[in-house]
């Protein structure tokens, strides 16, 4: 008989928890097991999903809620799922607790450490809790969460497809990018706490370098009125993207400037599967994806001297360059491939079961 597993999330956007779903659930077990999920009304996970799934008011981007619970409730009831797997939800938790369903809560950031309740509170509604990263490892254990009940499972990516230079050339012409110019991408929500500020402050160090900024948020107005008024004229803004292999197959490095909640930035993974080297913030998770000098460069957080820097660096050398993309295709292909992902979730699906 399989296994049935309900998967809850928050999310009515596709954030690190969204992306985490949609790359698992097409090399799932589905021999094995029986997947569904709890998402919010109207989530924009819901055309991208191929498991069944029920729509639910009150737990749109709500850890907890009385109606929350309630309607998390009903549905568990209703499931009877063997596994509830939460992403984030406190309702969720305690809805499966409520009745009787082994627990599976994964952590997907680093958050500052709050106070001994929030450890009380989740080692009693989790069987099973995964961290994303060490660094999200540490932050649980931080937080009073003992460390024998964390398993860390870093995320996993399918390739992203490599694009003819047909195709890369028409993807530049369409966004007005010169066919040899250098392109320096930086694909995350526009959040403060993205670091996108020192990514502008650095991108007046680098008049031969074109910078793509791809995402939507609350920060957007902030960004472009400075690029106005600072006449910041190499950055581009490309708003939210769809279909981010695009702007992957034309880029020549990454950078991730995030001083807040990072641990596996799957747009890092993405890119290191085509072979693009990346210059991170020694923030959270991202020296666990990016080792210096190996698949990229690591700066200090909020330095946008060095990130200039270090950006330079690559780029002004070609042999450092070609090491770091042998290194980014290495680093992903022994590290961060989707399948292996999967089958340490499903294991630890098996394990719960049988004990």
């Amino acid at each position: 008989m399989k296994l049935k597993v309900l998967h809850i999330i928050t999310d009515a956007n596709i954030g690190g928890a969204g992306s985490h779903l949609l790359t698992f659930f097409p090399v799932a077990d589905r021999e094995a097991f029986s997947y569904e999920v709890a998402l919010p009304t109207d989530s924009k996970l819901i055309p991208k999903l191929d498991v069944p799934y029920t729509e639910l008011p009150h737990i749109a981007a709500r850890s907890f809620s009385i109606k929350g619970l309630l309607a998390l409730y009903r549905l568990i009831k209703q499931k009877s799922p063997d596994i509830v797997h939460t992403h984030a939800s406190l309702a969720g938790r305690i809805a499966a607790r409520m009745c009787g369903c082994k627990i599976v809560h994964t952590r997907h950031s680093v958050f500052e450490p709050s106070g001994r309740s929030f450890a009380f509170i989740n080692q009693r509604l989790s069987d099973a809790i995964i961290a994303v990263s060490p660094a999200a490892k540490e932050n649980l254990v931080q937080m009073g969460i003992k460390p024998e009940s964390i398993s860390v499972i870093f995320n996993g990516v399918k390739p992203v497809r490599r694009y003819s230079e047909q195709e890369k050339n028409a993807i530049r012409a369409k966004y007005g990018i010169k066919p040899d110019a250098f392109v320096v991408s930086q694909l995350a929500r526009l959040v403060d706490i993205k670091g996108h500020d020192y990514t502008l402050d650095a991108a007046k160090k680098w008049p031969n370098i074109t910078v793509l900024i791809a995402g939507d948020g609350p920060h957007e107005e902030h960004l472009r009125r400075r690029v106005k008024e600072e006449a910041i004229s190499n950055v581009i803004f490309l708003g939210f993207i769809e279909k981010v292999a695009d702007i992957h197959n034309i880029s020549d490095l990454q950078i991730n400037t995030s001083y807040g909640t990072e641990a596996t930035s799957y747009s890092l993974l993405d890119g290191m599967s085509l072979g693009i080297p990346a210059v991170v913030s020694d923030f959270g998770g991202n020296p666990y994806v990016i080792t210096h000098g190996k698949n990229g460069l690591i700066f200090p957080e909020k330095d946008s001297n060095a990130l200039a820097e270090a950006v330079l660096q690559i780029k002004n050398n070609s042999d450092l360059y070609q090491k770091l993309s042998e290194g980014a295709v290495e680093e992903f292909e022994s590290r961060f491939l989707i399948e292996d992902m999967a089958r340490h979730m499903e294991n630890l699906y098996k394990n719960l079961r049988d004990h």
